[in-house]
C-alpha cells in the first residue's frame, strides 16, 4: 500500500500529467520543466532500482545530493521503498556533518562522486554503512529491475526522515519526522496559507519544494546556492521571478534584504508576486519596508514562526508589523509573531533549564508573563534521534499521551491573543541581583536608532559579575560614521529606560556572525566569548 504523501503525488501526476512540477535553472541561463508525470515517472523507475537491492523498509539512508529534479525523484522514490531520508546541511560543516551521520547511523549513502570521496576522506557513517550507492548505480538497477515490484506495507507512524537542525545554538540536532508528522505539516501549510494547485512557487528552502509537489503546486528553482543565502545573487532571483511569473516567495530576511537592496537601487519591481513568506528568524521592520516597495498592493507579506522540529507554529501578517506592532517593539515590546496556526496549540510555561517529564498545568503562565513557548500538535516531532539527553529536555508528555515540543523560545501572548518572541531561552542574560534581561525586547529599543542595523545582547562575566553587552551592527550606509558618536548616544539611550539602565558597554562588529541554513539567526555565544575576551 502506497503512503498517502505518494498518492499525493501520484494523484497530481494523473490530474495533470502535463502540468510543471518543476522548472529549474541550468547552467546555461535557459530554464527545464520537468511535468507532473515526468517527475512521478521517473521516482517510479528510482524507486525499482531501489528495489533490487536488499534493503529493508526503515533503512536509513544519508542523501547527499545537490538539489535538483534527481533529488526530489529520489526522495519520493525513497519514501515508496519505507527507506527513512537522512538530511544534513553540508554548510553545517564537515566536522558536523560528521557527528550528524554518527548520531542518524545510516545504513546506505547516497550521494554524488564529490561527496563520496567526502565520506572517505571524513568517514561519514563508517560505523553503520553497508551501502553506498551513486545515483548512476541506481539508474542502471533500474534499467535491469521488472517492471513490476512489491510495496512494502508502510503505516502513518513509520519514520519518514530525520532532518537536521542547523545547530545555531549548539550542535546540529536530528529531528525525527514521522509521515503523520510531515503529512500534518502539508495541511496545515496549505490550509493556513490557503496554497492552491495553480500557483508558481519559488521556495528558497528545498524541503519545501517537496511540499509544492503534494499541493500540485510548480516550483521555480533558480541557479542559486541554496546552502548559502547571505550570497544569494539578487539578479538571479528576481530575474526568476519576473521571467518565470512566480506568485509565492519563500524566503529567509537575509534574502529578503538582499533582494530589497538591490531592488531599490536597480527599481525593479515584482508585479507577479501575491504572497510572500519568510522564515528562520523574525525580519527586520527596514527589511519588510524596503521590500514592500516592490510589490503591488494587493500583495501579502507574512512571517511564518517555526522550527526544524514542528513548522508552521503562528503566522504574522507584515502590514500588522509596518503599521502596529513595530512601534510596540521599539518600546521594548519584543517581536510580534503573530497569532497560532490552526493545528498549532501554544501554551507557555515557566521557565527552567531542567527537564519536564509530564504536564502539568501550574506550569502554564497567564497572557502578559514571559515564559519558554511550548506546541503540542500533529506535526511536532517527538524526538531526536541519537540524542536521548536533548529528547529529554526538549519534549513534555501530555495527559492524552501526546508530545509537546520545548522551542527553546520565551515570549509571551498579548490580550489580543498575539504571539511575541522574546529571544532564545540560552541567550538571556541573568544578572547577579537576579535580575533577567531578554534579548529581544532590549535590542529592539536599540535598532530604532537609525543608524542600527541589528544589535545583541550578551552576557560577559567580569570580576565574579555578569554584566550586560550590547553588540550593534551598523546600517551599511553608516559604516563611517563616527563610533565614539555614536556610541555616546546608544549609552544614553540605555540610561534613559530603567529597562536597559544596566547596559554600560557597547561594542561595534562589522557583520554579525549567523546561522548556515537561513544567515538570519545571530549566534550570540560568538558574539559573547568575542566580549570575554575583548573585556576581560
Amino acid at each position: 500500500m502506497m503512503p498517502p504523501l505518494l498518492t499525493r503525488l501520484a494523484e497530481n501526476a494523473a490530474r495533470h500529467p502535463d502540468k510543471a512540477a518543476f522548472v529549474i535553472a541550468n547552467s546555461s541561463g535557459g530554464w527545464q520543466t520537468v511535468t507532473y508525470r515526468q517527475l512521478w515517472e521517473r521516482s517510479q523507475h528510482l524507486a525499482r532500482g531501489l528495489a533490487s537491492y536488499p534493503i529493508r523498509p526503515g533503512s536509513r539512508a544519508a542523501l547527499m545530493i545537490a538539489p535538483s529534479v534527481d533529488f526530489f525523484a529520489l526522495v519520493f522514490a525513497l519514501l515508496q521503498r519505507g527507506i527513512v531520508l537522512v538530511l544534513v546541511d553540508p554548510a553545517i560543516g564537515l566536522r558536523n556533518v560528521t557527528l550528524c551521520l554518527a548520531a542518524a547511523a545510516p545504513e546506505i549513502y547516497l550521494g554524488s562522486p564529490l561527496t563520496h570521496a567526502l565520506q572517505l576522506l571524513f568517514g561519514w557513517g563508517k560505523a553503520s554503512l553497508g551501502l553506498k550507492l551513486s545515483l548512476a548505480d541506481i539508474q542502471r538497477a533500474a534499467r535491469n529491475a521488472p517492471a513490476d515490484f512489491p510495496l512494502p506495507a508502510i503505516g502513518p507512524d513509520a519514520e519518514m526522515a530525520v532532518i537536521f537542525t542547523s545547530g545555531s545554538t549548539g550542535l546540529p540536532k536530528g529531528a525525527v519526522y514521522t509521515l503523520a508528522n510531515f503529512a500534518a505539516q502539508a495541511a496545515m501549510l496549505e490550509a493556513t496559507l490557503h496554497l492552491a494547485g495553480d500557483e508558481i512557487d519559488l521556495p528558497a528552502f528545498p524541503v519545501f519544494a517537496l511540499i509544492d509537489c503534494l499541493l500540485g503546486v510548480t516550483a521555480v528553482v533558480p541557479d542559486i546556492r541554496f546552502p548559502r543565502p547571505a550570497r544569494t545573487d539578487p539578479w538571479r532571483m528576481i530575474a526568476a521571478i519576473q521571467s518565470q511569473r512566480v506568485d509565492t516567495l519563500f524566503a529567509s530576511p537575509v534574502v529578503l534584504a538582499r533582494l530589497a537592496r538591490y531592488g531599490a537601487e536597480k527599481r525593479e519591481r515584482l508585479p507577479s508576486l501575491r504572497r510572500i513568506l519568510t522564515a528562520g528568524a523574525p525580519a527586520p521592520v527596514p527589511v519588510l519596508a524596503q521590500f514592500r516597495q516592490m510589490l503591488n498592493a494587493q500583495a501579502e507579506l507574512w512571517g511564518v514562526y517555526g522550527s526544524t522540529e514542528t513548522l508552521p507554529v503562528a503566522l504574522v501578517n507584515g502590514q500588522e508589523i509596518l503599521s502596529e506592532t513595530r512601534f510596540l517593539s521599539e518600546q521594548g515590546a519584543g517581536i510580534c509573531i503573530g497569532r497560532p496556526v490552526e493545528g498549532a496549540e501554544v501554551r507557555i510555561v515557566q521557565i527552567t533549564d531542567e527537564p519536564i517529564p509530564a504536564w502539568d498545568e501550574a506550569l502554564r503562565l497567564p497572557a502578559g508573563e514571559i515564559g519558554e513557548i511550548v506546541v503540542k500538535g500533529a506535526a511536532v516531532t517527538e524526538e531526536y534521534v541519537g540524542k536521548a539527553a536533548y529528547t529529554r529536555l526538549a519534549k513534555i508528555q501530555d495527559a492524552d499521551g501526546q508530545v509537546i515540543h520545548r522551542m527553546g523560545d520565551v515570549g509571551y501572548f498579548d490580550g489580543q491573543g498575539r504571539l511575541w518572541y522574546c529571544g532564545r531561552k540560552s541567550h538571556r542574560v541573568v544578572l547577579s541581583d537576579g535580575t533577567t534581561l531578554f534579548t529581544e525586547p532590549i535590542e529592539g529599543l536599540f535598532n530604532a536608532h537609525p543608524l542600527v542595523y541589528r544589535s545583541a545582547l550578551v552576557g560577559v562575566e567580569r570580576v565574579g559579575q555578569m554584566e550586560p553587552v550590547l553588540w550593534v551592527e551598523l546600517e551599511p550606509s553608516a559604516k563611517a560614521t563616527d563610533k565614539s558618536r555614536l556610541q555616546a548616544e546608544l549609552l544614553q539611550l540605555a540610561a534613559n529606560n530603567p529597562a536597559t539602565q544596566s547596559i554600560q558597554t557597547i561594542l561595534f562588529h562589522p557583520d554579525f556572525p549567523t546561522d548556515v541554513r537561513h544567515n538570519s539567526k545571530i549566534i550570540r555565544e560568538k558574539l559573547a566569548r568575542l566580549a570575554q575576551r575583548k573585556l576581560t
